[in-house]
């Protein structure tokens, strides 16, 4: 696995690469400061002296979560090349460098290397890593030194217990809310799911997740029947499966997890003839590689998500999330999914509370926190951001989306509001699918 990717530069420049151990330095514009308006004999600020803005972040780049890394990443790099390598800090235009490591998933190693990040690169601004315990071993680092981190890799409500709204803002609603407009729409459904399973993988998240779908089942009419927790890295679902059909007659089950167990989990579903009434997968199933290992076989499954190109938001760059769509899958070669979308939103906000910073404290990480609390419903292709007191996007629950076709594509199901098309209700056992 290739940690680093190519660098990020300006018009007619090419950067120097570093290399260390799991990470490359990708350097922006080193092209010449804009004119400044600071009158002559008037003193720069430091930041303006050293003529950059530092962005620095670390990812698990390789193992189970280099697909979603990469995805990430892309993000991060697609806003720096739409700013075109620069940032405007008050009247000043300057550079924009990149800072990336490998955090390997490994929590202690996250925190080594925030350390490194805020002491020795001296990063302006950091964005955030993937996974819960990654997460707040980041911020925690950056809590001891007042370093605003802005994430989106955890949606676990320790985030706004330990480290929320004073370091850390989070682009997503908590674990909880993930599930609930999902549950409401399949309750409604004829004829009535009554057994409902999950598979609950080992992080805050994902059980915070569970929790709700139990709390949610019985007003909705729903008997939760059984819960089967996993080691998030898991690969081998068939004795799940097996488990589930001995309990007989589940009607469906809601899959908390990752990209690549939800994979592994339909795969078993079909060879051992499982056909619960609906599989909601969770909110990784836009991941191109679950559409890619499944194609035809995501045919009627559900998922929710936080982010589509049908959406109706609009920011300083693209007129609408298609426009950002078209122009990141020209760019990379690949389409955006949501982490791409929220990845290249985290640098913007950076970017919106630094465009009238004067003086020193222009890149004080405690006026950015002030400035990122006081955004009322700022537009961005994420959506409108405003942000509790505890640094977090509030959410009511995540769309619903159900793969549907011949070559199966998300459709917006629920809320009605957002919706592009309706349920399809029960679903097609595998052996007469297709």
């Amino acid at each position: 696995m290739k940690t680093g990717v190519e660098e990020i530069v300006g018009p007619g420049t090419v950067g120097a690469n570093e290399k260390r151990r799991g990470f490359v330095k990708a350097v922006g514009a080193s092209a010449a400061l804009a004119a400044v308006a600071y009158a002559p004999g008037l003193a720069k600020p430091a930041w303006a002296r050293r003529g950059v803005v530092k962005f620095g972040c670390s990812l698990p780049q390789s193992g189970n979560f280099e697909q979603v890394s990469r995805l990430y990443r892309a993000g991060y790099e697609f806003w720096s090349e739409t700013v075109g390598h620069k940032i405007r800090v008050g009247d000043l235009e300057l550079p924009v460098e990149w800072v990336f490591y490998d955090d390997e998933f490994n929590p202690a190693r996250t925190a080594q290397l925030t350390e490194r990040l805020i002491t020795t690169d001296k990063v302006d601004c950091i964005v955030g890593t993937y996974g819960t315990d990654t997460v707040l071993a980041q911020g925690a680092v950056a809590k001891r030194y007042k370093k605003i981190t802005i994430q989106g890799g955890a949606a676990t409500r320790r985030v706004d217990e330990e480290i929320g709204g004073e370091v850390t803002f989070t682009m997503v609603g908590n674990g909880g809310v993930y599930p609930r407009l999902a549950m409401e729409l399949l309750a409604a459904q004829d004829p009535k799911p009554r057994r409902v399973a999950t598979i609950t993988y080992d992080d805050a998240a994902y059980k915070e997740m569970t929790a709700s779908i139990k709390e949610m089942a019985p007003k909705l009419g729903l008997e939760h029947v059984i819960d089967i927790e996993l080691p998030v890295a898991t690969q081998d679902l068939r004795p799940t499966v097996l488990k589930l059909k001995r309990e007989r007659g589940i009607d469906l089950v809601y899959s908390t997890g990752h990209d690549v167990p939800l994979i592994k989990f339909i795969q078993e579903c079909i060879a051992l003839d499982f056909n619960p009434k609906a599989i909601v997968g969770g909110h990784l199933t836009t991941n191109p590689n679950v559409k890619a290992a499944l194609g035809d076989k995501m045919q009627n499954l559900y998922g929710v998500t936080l982010w589509l190109p049908q959406f109706t938001y609009t920011d300083p760059y693209f007129a609408s999330c298609q426009e950002f769509f078209d122009k990141f899958r020209a760019a990379k070669g690949f389409a955006p999914t949501y982490h791409s979308a929220m990845a290249y939103t985290m640098p913007l906000l950076y970017e919106l509370a630094l465009r009238d910073g004067q003086g020193e404290g222009a890149l004080d990480n405690q006026v950015i926190r002030e400035k990122l609390l006081a955004m009322d419903n700022v537009e961005t292709i994420w959506g409108p951001i405003r942000f509790s007191p505890k640094g977090r996007i509030e959410s009511e629950g995540l769309p619903v989306i159900q793969w549907q076709g011949a070559d199966p594509q998300p459709v917006v199901v629920y809320p009605e509001s957002l919706a592009t098309g309706k349920v399809v209700y029960p679903a097609t056992e595998w052996s007469r699918a297709g």
